[in-house]
């Protein structure tokens, strides 16, 4: 565990193949490993990720490793099969995320807030197009909208303003 609470795993890493020969896990949340070490970790991710399961939980917070390939994983069908769970009830995904902070935000009259950090290429913009076309969708019971293609448009915008600060 890193100084401010958050692991930091490089690809190199989990592409290694670190971890006990013959042991395989595949737990869809890290919380439930039986021991907790890197090396059960990085075997679990790599796992996942050889399955095409490209995503993993830390309790509430959701790990994404980019295959730098199209999944047919976001599609309208997937946005409704998430709508209303909770975290942990279906396999981990980005619509389960964007769904639970769009309800407690309807809930609780809070705002929610979506942290999406990660190294160059690691597929940030990618999982915040999946997240707006999410949360529009589930904000207007449909899945095209003039809405979500002005949000998405502003995305190279925010992108350079964000990459000054």
């Amino acid at each position: 565990l890193g100084s401010r609470g958050c692991w930091s795993l490089s690809w190199p890493l989990v592409a290694k193949g670190r971890g006990r020969p013959g042991q395989v896990d595949d737990f869809a949340d890290l919380c439930n490993l039986p021991v907790l070490n890197e090396d059960r970790i990085l075997n679990n991710l790599r796992s996942r990720f050889y399955k095409k399961k490209i995503y993993t939980y830390a309790g509430s917070i959701l790990i994404a490793i980019n295959p730098f390939k199209f999944l047919p994983i976001y599609n309208p069908k997937y946005v409704k099969m998430y709508e209303n769970h909770q975290l942990g009830k279906l396999e981990p995904h980005i619509f389960a995320i964007a769904d639970v902070a769009y309800y407690a935000m309807l809930r609780k009259k809070i705002n929610q807030c979506i942290v999406i950090s990660g190294e160059s290429g690691s597929g940030k913009t990618q999982s915040t197009n999946f997240l707006i076309h999410c949360l529009t969708a589930l904000s207007q019971k449909g899945y095209a909208s003039g809405v979500e293609r002005t949000i998405l448009g502003a995305g190279p915008v925010l992108e350079v303003r964000f990459r000054r600060v």
